[in-house]
Parts: C-alpha cells; sequence; structure tokens
C-alpha cells in the first residue's frame, strides 16, 4: 500500500492581517543593534526603556502578600463587588445610588476584553449596521468588528498637518451619514491616533449629535490619570455623557495607568437609561463571561480595587501618575527643542500638546 498523506484541516487557513504595532515590534526585538529604540510602544517606560513598577504598585503587591485572609479562590463571574464599586467609583466619580442602579459593569480581560464583550453586548441588541472610528488602525477595534460582521467607517478626526482636531468636519460626516444604533468608538482621552482630545465644549456638541441621530457611544478608556495627569479630568467626557441621559459603554483598563499591562486587569461599564434594564444586562454580561473565561482573574484586580480604595495608597498613586505625565511632558519639549534646534523642516508645535506616550510623528525617517 502506498503511503497516505492526509490533508490537514488547517490546509487553507488564510493568513490575518498584519498588525503593524506587533510586526515593528519583532523586527526590533530581532535587531542586533545595541542603540536600537522602539517608539511604537505605548506603555510607559524608565530613562534605560524598561517597564517601570509603580512604587504604589510594588507597596501594594508586599502588603498583599502578608495579607493571610486572601487566598486563591475565584471570585464571582462578574468580579469581587470591592474591585466593581472601586473601577465604578473612579470612572464616574459618583457614589450615586440611582447613578448605580443604571450601571451593569463586569471585570474582563483588559481594555480588549471589554470592547469584545461590549460588542457582542450590542450585537446582540441593537444589531447595529455600522461602527464608526476615526481611525481603524488600531487594530483590536478593527478586529472585533469585523468578528462581528459589523460595517466599518471613519469619521474625520485630526486635520491634515495634524496641529489640531478637525471638529467641524468631524460632525458634518456625522450628521449626514451616521444612522440610528450605529456605534461610534470614542478614546475617552489620550486619542489613539493623534494624542488630541476635544475640548469640554466639543463633547457636549458632540454628545448632542448623538442623541439627535440615536447613535450608541462607546467609549475606550486606556489611559486615565496618564493623559493628563488627573484621573477626573480624563474621564471628562465620560461624565459628560452621562450628564446628559445618554447610554454608553465604557471600556476600561488598568494596564498603563497602573503599570499592569501583564496582568490584564479591566472592566465593562454600561450605562443605560434607568434601572428597568440594569439586571437583564447584568446577566446577559455574566453568560458572555461563562463561555468566554468563566470567572476573571483575581491578582491584579486586587491590587487596583486596593488602592483605589485606601486614602493613603490612591494619594500615592496620584502622585505616581503626576511624575509620569511630568516626565512625558519633559520628554516631549526635549524632542521639540532638538528639532526646532536642528532646523528640521516642518511645523513641530503639535508635539507639545499631545496626551500621554501618543506621539504620532511626521518623521519618516532618522
Amino acid at each position: 500500500m502506498g503511503s497516505f498523506s492526509p490533508l490537514s484541516a488547517f490546509a487553507n487557513l488564510a493568513p490575518p492581517p498584519q498588525d503593524e504595532q506587533i510586526a515593528l515590534t519583532q523586527v526590533h526585538d530581532a535587531d542586533p543593534n545595541e542603540q536600537k529604540v522602539n517608539l511604537s510602544t505605548e506603555g510607559y517606560k524608565d530613562r534605560n526603556g524598561e517597564p517601570w513598577v509603580l512604587p504604589v504598585v510594588r507597596q501594594t503587591e508586599l502588603e498583599l502578600i502578608m495579607d493571610t485572609s486572601l487566598t486563591h479562590s475565584k471570585p464571582s463571574i462578574w468580579s469581587h463587588e470591592k474591585f466593581i464599586q472601586a473601577a465604578q467609583d473612579i470612572i464616574f466619580g459618583s457614589k450615586s445610588p440611582e447613578l448605580k442602579s443604571k450601571i451593569a459593569s463586569i471585570q474582563t480581560v483588559s481594555g480588549t476584553g471589554a470592547c469584545h464583550m461590549g460588542a457582542r453586548l450590542l450585537c446582540d441588541t441593537i444589531t447595529p449596521n455600522t461602527v464608526w472610528s476615526a481611525d481603524f488602525n488600531c487594530t483590536t477595534h478593527g478586529a472585533i468588528w469585523d468578528w462581528m460582521g459589523v460595517q466599518k467607517r471613519t469619521y474625520p478626526y485630526s486635520l491634515p498637518d495634524r496641529s489640531g482636531i478637525d471638529f467641524e468636519r468631524m460632525l458634518d460626516v456625522l450628521n449626514t451619514q451616521a444612522q440610528r444604533n450605529d456605534i461610534l468608538v470614542l478614546d475617552a482621552c489620550a486619542h489613539s491616533s493623534s494624542g488630541l482630545d476635544l475640548e469640554p465644549g466639543q463633547w457636549i456638541e458632540l454628545g448632542a449629535v448623538c442623541q439627535k441621530k440615536g447613535v450608541f457611544p462607546f467609549f475606550d478608556s486606556a489611559y486615565q490619570g496618564f493623559a493628563s495627569g488627573d484621573p477626573d479630568t480624563d474621564v471628562g467626557a465620560i461624565r459628560c455623557f452621562v450628564q446628559l441621559g445618554l447610554e454608553i459603554g465604557i471600556a476600561q483598563s488598568f494596564s498603563k495607568n497602573f503599570g499592569l499591562s501583564g496582568e490584564r486587569v479591566g472592566c465593562l461599564h454600561v450605562v443605560l437609561a434607568s434601572s428597568e434594564h440594569r439586571e437583564a444586562v447584568f446577566d446577559k454580561l455574566g453568560y458572555y463571561q461563562r463561555g468566554l473565561t468563566s470567572t476573571p482573574p483575581t491578582y491584579g484586580a486586587n491590587i487596583v480595587s486596593t488602592i483605589l480604595t485606601s486614602e493613603s495608597l490612591y494619594t500615592a498613586w496620584r502622585a505616581d501618575l503626576k511624575s509620569m505625565t511630568d516626565r512625558v511632558k519633559k520628554l516631549r519639549l526635549g524632542l521639540y527643542s532638538e528639532l526646532i534646534k536642528r532646523r528640521v523642516p516642518g511645523s513641530w508645535e503639535y508635539l507639545l500638546i499631545q496626551a500621554s506616550s501618543k506621539r504620532i510623528s511626521k518623521l519618516t525617517t532618522f
């Protein structure tokens, strides 16, 4: 009998779209040049280019190790109540029972898990035809909505020279082309494709457009406290939309503002028009969780909730945030000054107004 070579079930597997950031990191890691620098990473690094453990996080870890009341048992499907309440309080800033009764929250695998679960919920409820984003170069959002089978479209955001936001064109496109039950993906702060954020008055105008058009806003909050240095300022857009009475979704990540990228700590919040449907949404989120991770991990969540519920640790966290943002601003100023000093052609003022570690540069060669 002749040899038999069975056809693999994966023989016709098409390659996925390339993730540019991952590809750049792979090229960087393979480069033997000792002076190489990876400018595509988003997390905070120290002066040696190494990840920085926030002092308050290290302190909290040591305290938790000595806490004999902690176990490695799993939490509920939604998470420990202490973490959920702390995550809600830092985002919404209000402990109003009326507001809390309209919010359904669940711990997720960082912000990406929250984006995925939020997309699944919206597809099962309002069945959107289109999801709008300023830029789908963010592979995470693009891949998630591709999986959901929802059409992706972009709206204008930055001016061509990146000196500011083209707010009038943005509103015009949404006013004339967005349809009821479309999804509008928004960065709460440190805008992903530009580093430029809307002014408070512009958020109010945008919220009014969402109300008029029946568009559902979905916020990606990945940099709270690491954009301006003030956690309250960085969620002003979210609180504005809540005050306007809009139903919204929020993907909350603690990766960058706590330096916990490897622990994948996140939360999904769904703000409803009333408390009437909260339990239905809450149960649906639990159903999704059961099929995804069963229960969320506790290590990073314990760190976050401990810091956010301790007055002294919270104060220390605010100080760490200020240290990071002040250094980033200093580095931006240094880069700007060197470009001017070397008379590099172009306008570089935009480097001084971008938020957090976001640095969308017009430089193409070095």
